[in-house]
């Protein structure tokens, strides 16, 4: 690519970073550094009655905490600044003074009264979409220097012209078109001054040289008026790409309302999800390589990253997918790394100083391999910390299958007795005994000592399971179910 490539991600701070903007923000990250190009983070924070305190600080950890690091930000200034929106407010009301001056924008003295009751006689008479009338587009500049000199509160509001086409070329959807005559006279500075989106957001892409915009389907209408502003200033509009919906496994837009779906960054952050899991991750919600291949470290999926890839379809948010994906991320790790890593959640839900060091290693070593996220190690570790005494109705009636075990497991329970050095070895040579005793082997063999030491059907190797629980523990439960 020749172009100088710039593109940017720039949330609101009304929230914190969900899986949508992430998504967002990565495309745009993958998108600059395959091309050697810049990443800019901005915020748009003139929405003042939704901002949400915190939020700012909260995405941007987030982002880094993802490895999506901006190259210029508000803490992070390059020379296209402020990076804030409210801070460039001189900035947005020169540009609409232009568009003034070239009779592209008009004031409005309209009252919200006046706008509503316009809007409610269009509905009346079935406009499905009801624009502004251009009251004051007539206006004569007599009048308007009237109501400046009364200080009537005023919008400015671009006039398009019901002839107008606007036209872009999709990376994602192909050739789009839309009417002037569909949109209508829209506002670029509220009575506040403060600008509107779709005005502010191409006088600072324009500015900052954005080369690319990477971003959401429902944008798309938003594209129009944009490149209203563009021709206005007689400007190079970037190139767009509207990026499909995220779905749910119902086939349903990705909603922060679903309950029973994480919407946030930091949820998955504080359940022990990998940051590079998320990151593979949502790198494969509506875009995919030239094969099947879905694991990818960072570093690659800048290497293969292509614009061409996206999706036309809709891409689902698949949980199993992700929850896989995290747990391959698990065991690539060296034992020390993962050691480290989930033992915290451990430590934050059951009292570790009874416990040695080997004996907890050992503990969530045991779960390496299936773990699908480090708060799961809880769940799967509770058995050690609180014992089952009450066999769940499928164990139960896995033992009710079974028979002829009740010689054999009083004669386990007193070898487990007298073992006087109690090892994984010395564990294992007893059911070895045991099983040649009773001549019996395999499932026989196993499946009862499991049920009566753990007192459940599935777990890790059956020798660890009962030396992590301890002789005490597991005569216990041997004596409880006999």
């Amino acid at each position: 690519m020749n172009q100088k490539v710039r593109l940017r991600y720039a949330p609101s701070p009304t929230g914190f970073l969900h899986i949508g903007n992430a998504r967002t923000a990565l495309f745009n990250y993958l998108f600059a550094k395959h091309y050697h190009g810049v990443f800019v983070v901005r915020i748009e924070d003139t929405d003042l009655k939704r901002n949400v305190e915190g939020s700012v600080a909260s995405q941007l950890d987030n982002l880094l905490w993802l490895g999506i690091e901006p190259d210029e930000t508000i803490d992070k200034p390059g020379a296209y600044g402020s990076y804030r929106q409210l801070e460039r407010l001189e900035l947005y009301q020169k540009y609409a003074q232009e568009l003034l001056t070239m009779k592209k924008a008009y004031y409005c003295f309209c009252t919200p009264e006046e706008l509503e009751k316009n809007r409610e006689a269009q509905l009346s008479k079935e406009h499905l979409s009801p624009h502004y009338n251009r009251k004051c587009w007539k206006l004569t500049q007599t009048v308007i220097v009237e109501k400046l000199s009364q200080k009537i509160p005023y919008n400015l509001r671009f006039f398009v012209p019901d002839e107008a086409t606007y036209n872009f070329n999709d990376l994602v959807r192909g050739a789009v078109h839309f009417k002037g005559k569909d949109l209508g006279d829209w506002v670029i500075l509220k009575s506040n001054r403060i600008p509107t989106y779709n005005f502010a957001v191409v006088i600072d892409d324009m500015l900052m040289e954005i080369s690319h915009v990477v971003r959401g389907e429902e944008h798309i209408s938003n594209t129009p008026k944009q490149l209203m502003i563009y021709e206005a200033f007689k400007a190079q509009p970037p190139v767009f790409a509207h990026l499909t919906l995220i779905v749910n496994e119902q086939h349903k837009k990705l909603s922060k309302r679903d309950g029973h779906l994480m919407q946030f960054i930091s949820q998955y952050r504080t359940f022990g999800y990998l940051p590079a899991a998320i990151f593979n991750f949502i790198s494969l919600l509506g875009w995919s390589p030239i094969d099947t291949t879905e694991i990818f470290s960072h570093d690659e999926l800048i290497k293969i990253f292509d614009e061409t890839r996206f999706s036309k379809s809709p891409s689902m948010f698949d949980v199993k997918k992700l929850t896989w994906i995290n747990n391959y991320y698990l065991k690539q790790m060296s034992d020390e790394e993962y050691l480290a890593f989930v033992r915290p959640f451990l430590a934050a839900e059951y009292d570790l100083t009874k416990k040695t060091a080997a004996w907890i290693n050992m503990l969530l070593l045991i779960y390496k391999k299936e773990l699908q996220y480090g708060t799961e190690i809880v769940a799967l570790a509770k058995p050690f910390f609180e014992p089952i005494t009450k066999l769940s109705s499928a164990t139960q009636a896995m033992l009710t299958k079974l028979s002829g075990y009740e010689a054999m497991i009083t004669t386990f329970k007193t070898g487990l007795t007298d073992i006087a050095d109690w090892t994984e070895i010395n564990i294992k040579e007893l059911i070895t005994k045991t099983g040649d005793q009773y001549v019996v082997k395999g499932n026989n063999l196993f499946m009862p000592i499991r049920i009566f030491t753990s007192h459940q059907e599935h777990g890790p190797e059956l020798t660890k399971i009962i030396y992590l629980l301890g002789k005490e523990q597991v005569i216990s439960n041997i004596t409880k179910l006999q």
